[in-house]
């Protein structure tokens, strides 16, 4: 029978939750600074339940799509409240949807990684990535008009759009 309340996982459920229950805080508030903090807190989340799962020895192939299906989750929360409050174009929030249904159904249809290079799998890809997904959604709460919000939203769907790349690189025939 599988678990589908580890520590990790629960953790996992948890940012989600947490996810919804920020953008309602900010909505009720409009503090930008906690929510904010808010979001990079969810966002740190991610980081700590794989340690979480590791050191506990918890890792499972289902506990990794469940983290994937919460990081999906979560961001697409973000990308469609900002764009519910007219910060970004609803394109932005369907490029996601439609990159992440992609992407993770190719992904979760085998247990083996697909077109695992760098652009995907380096620490450095990993790390840049979620440090602009961060700055997009810190920048839209705070600034959500400024050229310069919209331009690292800009940077972070190329970004997106390249880590995707050599997955559906690889179920392209030629």
């Amino acid at each position: 029978m599988k678990n589908y309340f580890t520590i990790p996982n629960i953790i996992c459920y948890f940012r989600v939750l947490l996810c919804f229950y920020s953008c309602y805080f900010f909505l009720s508030t409009q503090s930008n600074f906690l929510f904010s903090a808010l979001i990079i807190f969810i966002i740190a989340l991610d980081g700590i339940d794989g340690i979480v799962a590791r050191k506990l020895n918890q890792a499972t192939p289902l506990g990794a799509k469940i983290d994937i299906l919460s990081d999906r989750v979560v961001e697409l929360v973000y990308w469609l409240f900002f764009a519910y409050l007219g910060y970004i174009g609803y394109w932005v929030f369907a490029y996601f949807l439609v990159r992440g249904f992609l992407v993770d159904w190719i992904s979760f249809k085998t247990d083996k990684p697909l077109g695992d290079s760098w652009l995907r799998s380096s620490r450095f890809m990993r790390a840049g990535y979620g440090t602009l997904k961060v700055l997009s959604f810190i920048l839209l709460a705070a600034f959500p008009s400024s050229i310069y919000t919209i331009l690292i939203v800009y940077i972070t769907v190329f970004v997106n759009f390249l880590r995707a790349w050599p997955v559906l690189r690889s179920q392209i025939k030629f």
